[in-house]
């Protein structure tokens, strides 16, 4: 559903950019509107604009009042986000054990990003948090000071 709408809202959306554009193009600043869905179908050029921009030592997003006339433009709530660093831990296998070491029951826990944590190794090459294996960045959007989607995260 949330594909539809964007669909539905976008064209909208980029008429008033157009307008408004001061310092932003429309495909940058449609990164507003498909990041939160993880870049859906559709939303390649955005992608490809916030990939650009990060490229150029620019933050991850335009301002939103280069994309629109007024800041409270999208239901008539402020939009803004947070970036920052989050350590990564990949998918493995958490055991119990019997007093004897031998294992009685496994499960996969499935990968994770801990936010506002570098992933540092000590000398005996353990990560910290335990068990990352590398440092990605994060971007989320919010929307009258919720987020809106889940978190973007790029760059391990």
């Amino acid at each position: 559903m949330k594909c539809k709408m964007l669909k539905v809202v976008l064209p909208g959306f980029l008429a008033i950019a157009a307008h408004a554009a001061f310092a932003a193009s429309q495909n940058e600043c449609a990164i507003w509107l498909c990041l939160p869905d993880g870049f859906p179908s559709g939303c390649g050029a955005a992608h490809s604009a916030m990939i650009n921009r990060i490229r150029h030592r620019k933050s991850p997003l335009p301002d939103f009042g280069s994309c629109s006339a007024n800041p409270r433009a999208v239901g008539g709530a402020r939009l803004s986000y947070q970036q920052g660093y989050a350590a990564y831990i990949p998918p493995h296998e958490e055991c119990s054990y019997d007093w004897f070491g031998t294992p009685t029951s496994c499960s996969r826990v499935p990968a994770q990003y801990v936010d506002g944590q570098w992933c540092t190794f000590d000398d005996g090459g353990s990560g910290t948090p335990a068990g990352c294996t590398g440092t990605a960045s994060f971007i989320k959007v919010f929307t009258g000071g919720r987020q809106a989607g889940k978190t973007y995260y790029w760059g391990m």
